[in-house]
């Protein structure tokens, strides 16, 4: 999950000022708010516009998260603006202004710089963790919150930023849910004293990633036969494929981007045939691979999101799906997910702060919660919220493997799992 990964305000003294959505690139529009704190009760407008940045990839090959966090983003906007908008500034409307770095982790500083200009009320988006931490740097120093949805690795948050919170499984949250997996899949498939065989992206995520997994790895310990790292800038995977494929590990495990879980699918499927029983691809999105590859990436492990037919989905998801669906008519991924709950923060916060104004949009973020009621669109947690440094204090995590040539749950158990059926690949 990059997850990839998972899941970033608002009164105004004098009237609120209008701020056009930019369509990408530069964020070429300006204005933004212009309350700075003391909401209705201190004059401020009783209508307006609050805008949001989303600084995110909108292009390149991240752009596989970048696009569908911004659709659910969307949905989630709608929804609070058809419900009354932000209540108490008045029932001002949101909207998203779109900044895009364009897959490219040097745009995190221009984008975020631009997102500052525009005057914008609070931030999220980011789907590379480098990305994000260029980013953040910005709006740390602005003042401004920043809900990150896709930048998982720890240093994100133990830099003690005061506005940058962590919207989805941060690193050590995602290393530690992967490797009870690996535990949880041994056991189902048979496999004893599991030898697994991991590559990773060259970027702070995969390095992060890696060196969570480690610490976790002790207790049960499964012997890596094959570790190695591979530049960001990858966009040839068959020599990646092929030395995990020659490793004869029992699990391959990938700790890359969603580009990266496919391109090696497609090469474990096409070339680099392997006898492993499990194929981790940790970054990858299962709708494009199963859109793309079909029945040739039966097998696959990826991070899932909720979907129709889960026990215990609560009544807001179907709405919002059914909107997506009716949208974007495709169906929304994990990063759509991590949008939809984004906005439902800030909103939450816009509501509690009735101020523009950066402090208190940062100080509401770290009390305000996302009930099934509101805004958590997750059967598990109940409760979506910040802890103490910043990250979820309980983040969702779910895995799915193709069968067939469709994508099924199978982690966790309690949401009616299908059988774990063994790679071949």
């Amino acid at each position: 999950m990059k997850h990839r990964r998972s899941l970033a305000g608002l009164a105004a003294v004098g009237a609120i000022v209008l701020a056009a959505c930019a369509s990408g690139g530069g964020g070429a529009s300006t204005g933004g708010n212009a309350g700075t704190g003391g909401g209705a009760a201190a004059g401020g407008s009783t209508s307006g516009t609050i805008t949001l940045g989303e600084v995110t990839d909108f292009t390149g090959v991240a752009s596989t998260y970048g696009v569908p966090e911004n659709q659910g983003a969307q949905i989630a906007a709608d929804e609070i603006n058809a419900a009354g908008g932000i209540k108490s500034l008045g029932g001002a409307k949101l909207q998203i202004q779109k900044f895009d770095t364009q897959s490219n982790p040097d745009q995190g500083v221009t984008q975020a710089t631009a997102a500052v200009a525009a005057k914008i009320a609070a931030v999220f988006g980011g789907e590379i963790s480098d990305t994000v931490l260029g980013g953040t740097n910005v709006t740390q120093r602005a003042g401004i919150p920043w809900i990150d949805t896709g930048g998982v690795a720890d240093e994100v948050h133990k830099r003690g930023y005061s506005t940058v919170f962590q919207g989805i499984e941060d690193n050590t949250q995602e290393a530690e849910s992967y490797h009870a997996f690996i535990g949880f899949a041994a056991k189902q498939l048979g496999i004893a004293d599991p030898t697994v065989a991991i590559s990773y992206s060259q970027a702070s995520y995969g390095q992060e990633f890696l060196q969570a997994w480690q610490a976790a790895n002790v207790n049960p310990t499964y012997k890596v036969v094959s570790s190695f790292g591979y530049p960001l800038t990858t966009t040839d995977f068959s020599s990646v494929a092929a030395r995990m494929a020659s490793s004869n590990a029992d699990i391959l495990f990938n700790m890359g981007y969603p580009a990266d879980g496919l391109e090696l699918t497609q090469e474990f499927s096409a070339k680099y045939h392997t006898s492993a029983k499990l194929w981790l691809a940790s970054g990858a999105n299962y709708v494009a691979v199963v859109s793309q590859l079909g029945a040739k990436s039966n097998g696959t492990i990826m991070g899932y999101v909720p979907a129709p037919g889960m026990p215990g989905l609560p009544a807001g998801f179907t709405q919002a799906y059914q909107e997506y669906k009716k949208k974007f008519n495709t169906d929304p991924n994990s990063q759509s997910w991590s949008g939809y709950t984004a906005v439902y923060f800030l909103a939450a916060a816009l509501e509690k702060a009735k101020s523009t104004a950066g402090p208190a949009l940062t100080a509401a973020l770290k009390q305000v919660t996302l009930t099934h009621g509101h805004g958590n669109p997750y059967p598990v947690p109940a409760v979506l919220k910040f802890g103490q440094d910043n990250t979820l204090v309980e983040a969702p995590g779910y895995y799915t493997q193709v069968q067939n040539g469709a994508s099924v749950l199978v982690y966790p158990s309690i949401a009616d799992a299908a059988k774990l059926l063994p790679y071949a690949g």
